[in-house]
């Protein structure tokens, strides 16, 4: 349904946080004007009856990819899976509607979530098939389990050594057990999964934007293509885009396959941009090119200062300090926006760094960007504000894996300032919040909850100095999103001349006794469409 005009909608001005009861008028896309009611009116347009319209949510940091193909998988996440025994059930009892092109997956399991508090190996998986390849992601995306005919596909033999820059967990023989740590050992499971085509996973793509919809998301970045199935993602996205389109994506891409596929050679970011933009009719850009400097936390991955909590000494960062000053000044020579995940706050400080020493070559507009920044301190913000650096906090880690980092991998003081936005907020920094799903849920009214009252699954409050506004953390899912992205004169508040997106919500979230979840959503509307209604 198009919508040339609301009447009755409460509008939330995500810069003051005041409320005013209005009517907007909508065309060709934008807010044409807002008029201030006295109290309610009668009359034709859409009536939102008092209802809150907000600005459209803008996720900055998830994998719409990703994601929308694991909704064929089995969901191994605490709130669906609880034990490895409950999960080998799952698989046999669903194994018809799950088996997908010859194998069988699952995603977003975590080990100390589950009664066995491990990981499940193959020999878990054997017990569902033998003849069948399993392989089940991690929540972190960093790891995964696969059965024993999945290793044969591979090609890895029990007696393997560990890919460099990646792991295997062995038996008590030494040997492999099937229990894949970081991308270096991931990939081998990755080159031997079945290529998806490209007109499926386009669809997958549609069907998961429905559901981001669902939530309120006008706006969406892919933040990896490629890290799904390589160059399969990538062609799906172009099926996708020359669809209909009915919502805003950003796409970033893995570095390695801006290097490494003919597809790309001599394609300058701002080539790729116009190709985005065109097939879209402008309803898709580029988010840049995407490096991984560390690995997670509760795999004891992140590059940190010092050492974990429980004695493991930090790993080293994927790059050197000389790789990735070359690779940053070969892809800020080409015009490309540079984003990278660094959760250890070493990772964040090499990063910054390398940023720092490249930025004379930087040729768009748009913000290089620091992704996660778990455990940054003050003086690597001050480092990012003054250097012109963006960046986005997994503040979701706060509620899903809070629990586990305080008694296992930072401590009862370090974890007080783990996604520290606050700083980055009283600073000045430019940055957002953000899920990462499917590694977390995709819900912004979720994450806005969790910055503002930083509270993990046990009931604990990591930090309450820390802590933000719900205006404050309702800003970094719009306007501020909106600003890191590049496109703040357009999107991310209710005003004049910007683009006609939606959420509409039916009590405030800025009232502190507003619980805070998907329900809230009833409409979303993007372009001035009707594109979601509870």
């Amino acid at each position: 349904m198009k919508v040339s005009k609301i009447i009755n909608a409460n509008v939330i001005d995500v810069t003051s946080g005041d409320i005013q009861l209005s009517t907007l008028y909508i065309g060709d896309g934008e807010i044409k004007d807002i008029k201030p009611q006295n109290g309610k009116v009668t009359g034709d347009g859409l009536d939102l009856d008092s209802a809150y319209l907000s600005p459209g949510f803008i996720d900055t940091h998830s994998h719409l990819v990703m994601y929308s193909n694991f909704r064929h998988q089995l969901n191994c996440s605490p709130e669906s899976v609880t034990s490895i025994k409950e999960m080998i059930q799952k698989f046999q009892s669903q194994k018809e509607q799950l088996l997908r092109d010859g194998w069988l997956r699952g995603y977003s399991y975590n080990e100390f979530e589950l009664q066995e508090k491990r990981h499940p190996n193959r020999f878990d998986l054997d017990e569902i098939s033998t003849d069948i390849p399993i392989y089940v992601q991690h929540a972190s995306a960093h790891m995964g389990a696969v059965n024993t005919k999945a290793l044969e596909l591979m090609g890895v033999d029990l007696d393997d050594p560990d890919p460099k820059g990646g792991r295997y967990e062995r038996d008590e023989k030494g040997q492999v057990n099937g229990v894949l740590f970081e991308f270096p050992a991931l990939d081998k499971a990755k080159k031997v999964l079945p290529n998806i085509e490209p007109e499926s996973l386009a669809e997958d793509i549609e069907a998961g934007i429905k559901d981001y919809q669902s939530r309120g998301f006008t706006s969406a970045t892919e933040m990896c293509i490629g890290i799904l199935s390589g160059m399969d993602d990538y062609h799906a996205v172009l099926n996708y885009l020359e669809r209909p389109q009915h919502f805003r994506t950003r796409y970033a891409l893995d570095y390695k396959l801006l290097l490494e596929e003919a597809e790309f050679k001599d394609m300058t970011g701002e080539a790729l941009d116009e190709k985005f933009s065109s097939l879209s009719g402008g309803f898709a850009r580029l988010g840049g090119a995407k490096f991984f400097n560390d690995g997670s936390i509760q795999i004891h991955t992140a590059a940190i200062r010092g050492e974990y909590y429980d004695g493991a000494p930090s790993d080293d960062t994927q790059f050197t300090d000389d790789e990735l000053i070359e690779l940053f000044i070969h892809f800020q020579k080409r015009g490309y926006p540079l984003i990278t995940h660094a959760n250890g706050d070493l990772a964040a400080e090499k990063v910054i760094n390398a940023y720092i020493q490249t930025k004379d070559l930087k040729r768009t507009n748009i913000m290089n960007r620091v992704e996660h920044l778990q455990l940054v301190n003050e003086n690597d913000i001050d480092m990012m504000i003054q250097n012109d650096i963006g960046g986005s906090f997994f503040t979701n880690h706060i509620y899903y894996f809070g629990d586990i980092h305080k008694k296992k991998f930072l401590g009862p003081e370090r974890v007080k300032t783990l996604d520290p936005v606050r700083w980055a907020v009283d600073k000045g920094m430019i940055s957002t919040i953000h899920s990462d799903c499917p590694v977390t849920d995709v819900s912004p009214l979720g994450s806005i909850k969790i910055a503002s009252d930083r509270t993990t699954r046990n009931g604990d409050v990591l930090g309450e100095e820390m802590k933000l506004s719900r205006l404050e953390a309702y800003r970094k899912m719009t306007i501020d999103a909106a600003v890191l992205n590049g496109t703040g004169a357009v999107e991310g508040s209710i005003d004049i001349g910007k683009y006609a997106d939606f959420a509409v919500l039916k009590e405030n979230p800025l009232d502190e006794k507003t619980e805070l979840n998907d329900s809230l959503v009833t409409m979303t509307i993007v372009d001035g469409r009707v594109v979601y209604e509870d």
